[in-house]
């Protein structure tokens, strides 16, 4: 696991779970995304960079992906 528990956009998700976008986060929005393991963490539709950098907030039950 990403010890920081963050991770870019076009990266897969390893972790079920609500991400909160944390450019949006920083600049005082609140965007959260729930997201899928086995997908692939997207581009945020707020941010005018759009590629950006995604944290764990809160996994759901305790299914990974395998890579």
């Amino acid at each position: 696991m990403n010890s920081s528990r963050t991770w870019k956009s076009g990266e897969i998700v390893r972790i079920s779970g609500t991400y909160r976008c944390q450019n949006c986060h920083l600049a005082g929005r609140d965007l959260t995304l729930k997201i899928e393991a086995g997908k692939v963490f997207p581009m945020c539709g707020s941010c005018p960079e759009q590629d950006v950098t995604w944290r764990l907030i809160q996994a759901s039950s305790a299914i990974a992906a395998s890579a």
